[in-house]
């Protein structure tokens, strides 16, 4: 498919509202207005997890304007984004402030013409991030886009022509996202006329009439939905998407890759029953009422169930999967209020994204984790949002307690680094082992790891005050979860439990001298790369060998932990 990009309209006092309300779920005693709507264009224009987010963040004193920079390593962009927010819908209506643009250009030209002068204007974490970036142009190549988040207009004609201009110099491209884009997306096709009919399967059809609106409920079989999918070339019709404000994401995306497995697994009767269906407006619904007749829509959209839809039709067409005992659930809402259609594609469109960590929150081994830990003052957030219950409570947050887990119980420092998304995916049984995870070990991993977070940032900060590309200790803001790998690592050959809270504490120093035996050894690799790699598992194990060994020049590392155990 290619839907047609075309003009915003005017946003609506609701499209505010759908802004403002992620916002608020962000916002709290420490994060501040614009750091909560920066989360908010991460988390949902990058899609990146909610514990994540601060990785990305360079907001502050001298950020150059920029507020984000995000290198996606997995599609080799490097994305550098500006966030403007307003607090009402009045002012809503300014544009993107213009004299942001000359801010964004200066940073961009220092950064892609690699001035060493620019890290003195850079505060810590966006000095981090511009060697990080100079690292990597020094080995690879990566493309540089530009983004503006705001809930107010996009730039006005004339400064975004000026930015296009000098960001096109250095083949960089610009995104803009204003209050209308973040609440509605930005590709519609032009409105088409049309009608098309849908045939239900036998009894299966009721309609529904309140407050002078109208709806038709039905069960589908996928082969006659699949025909009603269907433009007279067999491709799919994108007349039936131009009003829904999530087009397909592809059969990688994890959901549609979920539908196609079910089409194709011999399973099509589940599909009912394991799927939510399509919603459908249109502007007339002509039928005979309550029987299996065809039932004739005029200008039908799909605005809830597109991902649905596109997957039916590409296994249906595709494939010689037998899709006969397969049905889907339909409701069409027949109104010509151009007003209220907007109000359904909202409600069935802008809801908080449903992660995997969201659909195993009731699990057994969450709700456990959660009153074990309540006695020692923990607050274990198992649902995004949650706040914990008393003041003075210690919050540790499922997706990076299952992070932790995977570094320190499971010895995956490179999965927990780079599979985050896997957490509560393909990794959630490993991750979340009950026959091996204890609150105690959560405690320890949490604790060990914000002694190493604190002096992580200590070096961010340091990095802005100096013009060298490299600094000793510089390999932790990339091996942060290596560092917690190696001492548990060290903690098990000693047979020291990993609930260990102050031997774990007390061996960061080794573990960090181990770790750095390792940076020496591959100074040819970048970092960022290093500690993506699966054989550095490996190659720092080795290192732990070879520490191990009898040394008459020094005590056997046996003594030093049964010492530390018994203190």
């Amino acid at each position: 498919m290619s839907p047609k990009v075309v003009n915003a309209t005017t946003p609506t006092i609701l499209d505010f509202g759908v802004v403002e309300s992620g916002i608020r779920e962000r916002e709290s005693v420490s994060v501040s207005r614009s750091d909560a709507f920066t989360r908010l264009a991460l988390e949902t224009v990058f899609g990146l997890p909610q514990p994540e987010v601060d990785e990305y963040i360079v907001d502050g004193f001298d950020d150059r304007g920029i507020d984000i920079v995000y290198i996606d390593h997995d599609n080799r962009v490097i994305n550098i984004g500006s966030c403007k927010t307003v607090v009402s819908y009045k002012n809503s209506r300014k544009n993107f402030p213009g004299d942001e643009i000359d801010k964004i250009i200066s940073f961009v030209e220092d950064l892609v013409l690699n001035r060493e002068d620019m890290l003195k204007t850079c505060n810590g974490p966006l000095a981090a991030k511009v060697r990080e970036i100079w690292d990597i142009f020094a080995e690879e190549s990566y493309r540089i886009s530009v983004h503006l988040f705001s809930n107010q207009a996009t730039l006005q004609k004339d400064a975004h022509n000026r930015l296009v201009d000098a960001l096109s110099r250095h083949e960089i491209a610009l995104f803009e996202y204003g209050l209308f884009e973040l609440s509605h997306g930005v590709v519609k096709a032009t409105k088409p006329r049309f009608r098309k009919k849908i045939v239900p399967s036998d009894d299966a059809a009721f309609s529904v009439k309140e407050a002078n609106k109208r709806a038709v409920m039905l069960k589908v079989s996928l082969k006659e939905l699949t025909q009603f999918l269907s433009a007279e070339n067999q491709t799919f019709d994108e007349r039936l998407i131009w009003q829904n404000v999530r087009y397909f994401l592809g059969l990688d995306n994890e959901v549609n890759r979920e539908i196609r497995e079910t089409l194709l697994s011999g399973q099509a009767s589940d599909f009912w029953f394991l799927n939510s269906g399509l919603t459908i407006v249109c502007e007339q619904i002509v039928s005979v009422a309550n029987g299996r007749h065809p039932i004739t829509m005029v200008n039908p959209q799909i605005v809830n169930g597109c991902q649905t839809a596109t997957v039916i039709h590409a296994v249906s067409t595709g494939t010689m999967a037998d899709l006969d005992n397969g049905y889907v659930h339909v409701k069409i809402i027949e109104t010509n209020d151009s007003t209220f259609i907007e109000r359904v594609a909202l409600a069935s469109n802008t809801q908080s994204r449903i992660l995997n960590r969201d659909l195993r929150a009731n699990d057994n081994i969450q709700r456990q984790l959660v009153e074990c830990l309540r006695p020692h003052n923990y607050f274990y957030v198992r649902k995004r949002g949650e706040n914990a219950p008393r003041p003075g409570m210690r919050m540790i947050d499922a997706a990076r307690a299952g992070q932790l887990v995977l570094a320190y119980l499971c010895g995956e420092p490179t999965k927990s680094k780079t599979n985050s998304n896997d957490i509560f995916g393909d990794l959630y049984e490993e991750a979340f082992n009950p026959h091996a995870v204890t609150p105690e070990i959560i405690i320890a991993a949490h604790e060990c790891y914000s002694v190493i977070e604190r002096r992580r940032k200590e070096i961010l900060a340091w990095q802005a005050s100096v013009t060298r590309n490299s600094f000793e200790e510089s390999w932790l803001i990339e091996g942060h979860f290596h560092l917690l790998f190696v001492i548990g690592e060290l903690m098990r050959r000693a047979s020291i439990p990993l609930s260990e809270t102050t031997i774990a504490i007390g061996l960061i120093e080794k573990a960090s001298s181990i770790l750095r035996t390792f940076v020496e050894r591959n100074q040819k690799v970048a970092n960022y790369r290093l500690f993506r790699l699966a054989r550095s598992r490996e190659e720092i194990l080795k290192i732990i060998d070879n520490n191990s060994k009898p040394d008459e020049a020094n005590p056997v590392q046996i003594e030093l932990f049964q010492h530390l155990g018994s203190a």
